[in-house]
């Protein structure tokens, strides 16, 4: 296969998990709303939350090692140059590579929101700034014309999946997982189980 072949391969593969991971966050938007005055919705996020337990600290390091590898790949295989703002979204995605495992490794979920969640909430909103640009470049800034212009579009899969489209929709993920295993004790189960005995005593 050549480089473009491959470009367009990882590209599609990349695209295609983030539209899951969009549907996926939706679905949650709609079932944390509904829980505000539905019992049922809000049984259902604690029992999924419960389920995921400190695997959710996996999860959110799998995301942001593949995001991470993704990058490397359209800028070193691909030759895609990074531009300013695609340069500020790797500063904010690369220590979460690093900063999860070893959370992962230590079962510390609340360490794990405490020391990683700025990252995701940074790299997320100069995510939606580069959309912005993307799809305005006339508000593009001199300096972000320099070398390659933040409004290029390297890739643009279903209509609207772009880089930081890709990165928007990891960060995004990666602090709702994180919100959700702070919600979990160390060794895996919720903190919920601690307090049930007492509410059946009283």
């Amino acid at each position: 296969m050549s480089r473009s072949d491959w470009t367009d391969l990882v590209s599609t593969l990349l695209a295609a998990g983030a539209v899951v991971l969009q549907v996926t966050l939706g679905a949650l938007l709609v079932l944390a709303l509904l829980s505000l005055a539905w019992r049922p919705a809000r049984d259902f996020l604690a029992d999924m939350r419960d389920l995921l337990g400190t695997r959710a600290i996996w999860l959110a390091w799998a995301l942001a090692l593949t995001a991470t590898l993704g990058s490397l790949f359209f800028s070193e295989v691909s030759h895609f140059i990074p531009c300013r703002l695609c340069w500020y979204q790797r500063i904010a995605m690369y220590p979460l590579a690093v900063i999860l495992l070893i959370a992962a490794l230590r079962r510390s979920s609340r360490e794990a929101l405490l020391y990683a969640i700025a990252f995701p909430l940074v790299g997320g909103a100069v995510s939606i700034w580069h959309l912005y640009i993307e799809a305005n470049p006339g508000a593009e800034s001199a300096s972000c014309k320099i070398g390659a212009p933040c409004s290029t579009k390297w890739i643009d899969e279903f209509g609207y999946v772009t880089i930081p489209m890709l990165a928007l929709s990891a960060f995004a993920t990666i602090a709702v997982l994180l919100v959700a295993a702070w919600g979990t004790r160390d060794d895996g189960t919720a903190d919920r189980d601690e307090r049930e005995p007492e509410v059946l005593a009283t």
